[in-house]
């Protein structure tokens, strides 16, 4: 636009021109100090977006094949360091069949679905294996109300089935807010208990529970140093495993506190006999937990799967606990059942899998950083840990018939019930609930009784 002429003057046209080009240059040198202010603008906008990412990166969740919030290279670098493990201390060198035997039978599990027609025998009743899903009554509800009312007090009972540890506890923390918040979102009720204290003996309807999720810890080693150290720093007489809520929700200290470098230095290192105690202990417990596959629903899980695959992990257990299969104790399975018409067949489990994996409450990060600093811990003496339990890995196989011995090798056989160590405290953890006044559990086999008091020999 020209600009208004204040005088009447004769201007040339080489003015004019002149004029023209003056006022094209400060245009093109404005245009060009705007260009470049825009850019300055944009690139200082710029580092500041991406500085804030990276400043907030060890609190965002990444996804990292698992949506495990942290460091992809962590994860990686742990699974790495289990092989590791497995490898630099093996359970029985002289006989690799013994170990195939003791991974089978700490994986066995009873799927219903997949098991309920199969062609596998139970070895108690020798028929096939029906996977049971009893949903108990409970001896505290009378039985003089009618069907209806008694069946509003029936909840299904999950069990999560950990050793000591803070590894399998982390899990089951997991594990059980996972399945609060779906079952609140499809308005289901369940009674969900983490527990070390093995199901009594007895068949599907004797221990009161519904479905069982065992949680495994992978390899040997790691979980015998992860059951001490938390024996000696968790266990007393009023905090067992056991004691956090049938919602799933269990407190635990501060990892890094507990499980700090430094702090380990100090903590009194297991002597041999206490480590090959310690891995009878465990092989007790799977001997035990495998005769319960045999006819209860039990689904079970290796750490190494849930760091790998957690979201696919988790919809398998959403899969497993949410299946509309339930055996409804007073209930005539001929009538109709309100509970069992409720349409959860097309409920897709994966998405929620997936959500659950990405939120605050789904990430393994803590995990990771218990999983890590234990196998530090595992492999600053591996030499003699590997001994010891190479030998009592292979003494508890013999003892126990490779797991399946009936019954199952006493928790109290070489341990002193006197003392107050880790052994001791471990198998106080595991020994079956089996206490006059439970509402739920059926204490029908002798040995049960012996082993909650503490009697190795008697049966």
């Amino acid at each position: 636009m020209h600009p208004q002429k204040k005088q009447q003057t004769m201007v040339t046209i080489s003015s004019k021109a002149a004029a023209r080009r003056r006022n094209g240059r400060i245009k093109l040198v404005a245009s060009s100090a705007i260009l470049l202010l825009l850019i300055l603008i944009g690139f200082s906008s710029l580092q500041w977006f991406t500085s804030s990412v990276l400043s907030n990166g060890s609190s965002t969740s990444l996804n990292t094949g698992g949506s495990i919030k942290g460091s992809p290279q962590s994860k990686q670098r742990i699974l790495v360091s289990l092989a590791k493990l497995n490898e630099l201390i093996q359970l029985s060198p002289d006989d690799t069949k013994k170990e195939s035997i003791f991974l089978s039978t700490a994986t066995k599990e009873c799927i219903p679905g997949r098991d309920d027609n199969g062609k596998d025998i139970n070895p108690t009743t020798h028929r096939k294996r029906e996977c049971l899903r009893h949903v108990p009554l409970g001896k505290h509800i009378t039985t003089g109300e009618d069907l209806e009312e008694r069946m509003k007090m029936q909840r299904p009972r999950i069990g999560i089935m950990i050793t000591p540890g803070y590894i399998p506890t982390t899990v089951a923390k997991w594990i059980g807010h996972a399945l609060k918040q779906t079952g609140d979102s499809i308005h289901m009720d369940i009674e969900i208990l983490t527990t070390a204290h093995v199901p009594v003996y007895g068949y599907g309807k004797s221990h009161g529970y519904s479905k069982l999720i065992r949680v495994v810890t992978l390899p040997l080693p790691l979980a015998v140093n992860d059951a001490y150290y938390y024996s000696m720093n968790e266990l007393t007489d009023d905090n067992d495993v056991g004691n956090n809520g049938n919602d799933g929700s269990f407190v635990m200290q501060n990892l890094e506190a507990i499980l700090d470098e430094t702090k380990l230095q100090y903590n009194t290192k297991p002597s041999s006999q206490t480590l090959g105690s310690i891995t009878e202990l465990l092989l007790r417990w799977h001997c035990r937990l495998s005769h319960v596959a045999a006819h209860t629903a039990e689904l079970t899980l290796t750490l190494d799967n849930i760091l790998k695959h957690p979201t696919d992990t988790l919809e398998t257990i959403l899969t497993f606990v949410w299946r509309q299969d339930w055996e409804w104790e007073g209930h005539n399975h001929n009538q109709n059942n309100k509970r069992e018409e409720r349409e959860l067949y097309p409920k897709i489990w994966k998405g929620a899998a997936e959500e659950f994996v990405a939120s605050e409450d789904g990430s393994l990060q803590p995990l990771l950083n218990q999983v890590s600093l234990l196998l530090s811990s595992s492999t600053s003496d591996a030499t003699t840990f590997g001994e010891t339990i190479q030998k009592s890995f292979a003494s508890e196989m013999t003892k126990s018939k490779d797991l399946t011995s009936w019954p199952c090798p006493s928790f109290w056989d070489g341990v002193d019930n006197n003392d107050s160590g880790a052994a001791h405290k471990i198998a106080n953890e595991m020994t079956p609930n089996c206490r006059d006044g439970d509402p739920y559990a059926r204490c029908t086999v002798n040995k049960d009784r012996c082993e909650v008091k503490k009697d190795a020999m008697c049966k």
